[in-house]
């Protein structure tokens, strides 16, 4: 319980010898005593690892905004940035946020070139590099795939 940062007094009651006492008086009750014990030691395991989880999770999130734009951005860039590895990482990202990391990704520079097609006059192919896109004929077709319309059609109003 230690190394998971659970306190003692989180693990064991107040009234914990009171019950070592009677668990070894009365014969068979230390077993249902000892079973109390774990089951308390795996749902505090449980709920640190879920603290955890969520901890790496708010890490990745903060610095996947913070580099949507970088072209070189990966699951594995962003793991190794914060200290985790690319399958951890991708475990729980994919389970807290309901969708994959390049998905997620992907929303988010189609949403950041949705407002630069609309608040600025770069062509297609300048926005595409400021979202991460190297090819711009490449980001016309993840646009079109995900927006439901090219670029150009997106800043007409089409």
């Amino acid at each position: 319980m230690q190394m998971l940062g659970v306190s003692q007094q989180d693990f064991l009651p107040e009234d914990d010898d009171a019950k070592v006492s009677e668990a070894s008086g009365s014969g068979g009750s230390i077993d249902a005593y000892m079973q109390e014990l774990l089951e308390r030691a795996l749902a505090l395991r449980d709920r640190e690892s879920e603290n955890q989880g969520k901890h790496v999770l708010k890490k990745g999130l903060k610095y996947i905004e913070e580099n949507f734009s970088e072209e070189s951005l990966s699951l594995n860039s962003v793991a190794g940035a914060i200290g985790v590895s690319g399958n951890y990482f991708s475990s729980i990202f994919s389970q807290e946020m309901q969708m994959t990391f390049i998905e997620y990704v992907t929303k988010k520079r189609m949403e950041k070139a949705k407002k630069l097609l609309v608040q600025t006059h770069l062509h297609s192919s300048e926005i595409a590099g400021e979202v991460g896109y190297k090819d711009p004929h490449y980001f016309s077709f993840v646009f079109k795939k995900t927006v439901g319309c090219t670029p150009r059609e997106y800043r007409s109003g089409k």
